[in-house]
């Protein structure tokens, strides 16, 4: 874990139990309860969401059109998508009924069941947050790129492999890691801790794919490439432009998650932030996950008053061209990353002091 220097009175960031627990004080209390009204907002758009689909696929406009309202679609499906992953992390709604059927209107496009999303996402990943073999999510290691068939797919896969497959990915990634720990990871002896009912969740995910597929059957071939794949494809790579810069430009560790050094933020376009429901604040969403990002800008200027350099917050379009720099695997310690060959290489501190260099003035 990077050591932290911090002034007299600072809380370092290499203490996240006493930082979470001043920020946790100076934060106002409702900051801390369920916003039933961004689940209302969600389901509201359900029915917009269908509207849409209905004109993208109905033949009934030009194809130039159509490619504008599977945009639309796509971002509609996002942002209730982003509101059911706030759901099932309690901060939406107190009742567990309403959270699934959110989770499920939320997730279901892209193939995840709200089981699934549980498991892999809310207990795998936030448990460990780029702590080595623990999660799921995480960028492989060399040694694991030359030994195991999964991290050679996972870092083809990856910006920064150089691999053609890695400047496509970003239009399917989300999807497949749903996939990935629904049927790869979930067996793996180090997600034991995770419950999830696995013949439960894959024939459920089964049953959604049928239920796309003979939907996109009755639609056609160009109803279905305008109603259904686009707005997966535009949906998965809207989700992975935030995703992959909020862990994947960052050292690894083999300790336990603290986002104070594991996770990162990103200073986007304020539309941006609206239309995806401030999911740009990552790290805000690691320090509190049931906490509603409706109040993470507000956590963020409390951090920095705490301790700014434990505040981890990058431009959007410098670190996504930074992805596409860096190598993707880890060395075996998580501190550099690097080639397959073992070059090019990088420490992530280095790569961190690039991502908050001259070019890359924080919000």
């Amino acid at each position: 874990m990077r050591a932290s220097i911090s002034p007299a009175g600072v809380i370092p960031a290499d203490d996240p139990r006493r930082l979470r627990a001043e920020l946790r004080r100076v934060m106002p209390p409702e900051s801390f309860q369920p916003q039933p009204l961004r689940g209302v907002v969600a389901l509201g758009l359900v029915p917009v969401a269908g509207v849409l689909m209905w004109a993208a696929g109905s033949g009934t406009f030009p194809w130039w059109a159509c490619l504008l309202i599977s945009f639309v679609l796509a971002q509609v499906v996002t942002a209730v998508a982003l509101i059911a992953h706030e759901a099932l992390h309690h901060a939406v709604f107190r009742s567990r009924a309403l959270e699934s059927l959110l989770g499920w209107v939320g997730f279901s496009p892209f193939l995840v069941t709200p089981g699934n999303w549980r498991a892999w996402h809310v207990q795998a990943h936030h448990s460990a947050a780029n702590v080595l073999a623990r999660d799921p999510d995480i960028l492989p290691r060399q040694s694991e790129w030359r030994t195991q068939w999964f991290a050679k797919v996972f870092h083809a896969m990856s910006p920064g492999s150089g691999s053609w497959l890695s400047f496509v990915s970003f239009t399917f990634f989300f999807t497949a890691q749903g996939q990935a720990f629904l049927w790869h990871h979930s067996s793996l002896p180090q997600f034991k801790h995770v419950h999830m009912h696995r013949a439960r969740e894959r024939i459920l995910t089964v049953l959604v794919m049928l239920g796309w597929i003979a939907l996109g059957w009755m639609m056609g071939p160009l109803g279905a490439l305008y109603a259904l794949v686009l707005p997966l494809l535009i949906g998965n790579f809207t989700l992975m432009i935030y995703i992959a810069t909020n862990h994947w430009l960052l050292a690894a560790h083999e300790e336990s998650d603290n986002p104070f050094v594991n996770t990162a933020s990103v200073a986007t376009h304020p539309v941006m932030d609206w239309m995806h429901v401030n999911f740009s604040h990552h790290q805000e969403h690691h320090i509190f996950p049931a906490m509603s990002p409706k109040f993470a800008p507000l956590l963020r200027k409390h951090l920095r008053e705490l301790n700014a350099e434990a505040s981890q917050v990058y431009p959007h379009l410098h670190a996504l061209r930074m992805l596409y720099q860096r190598p993707a695997l880890y060395a075996e310690d998580g501190q550099t990353l690097m080639g397959p060959d073992g070059t090019p290489a990088i420490a992530a501190e280095e790569l961190r002091r690039k991502l908050k260099g001259p070019e890359a003035v924080a919000s």
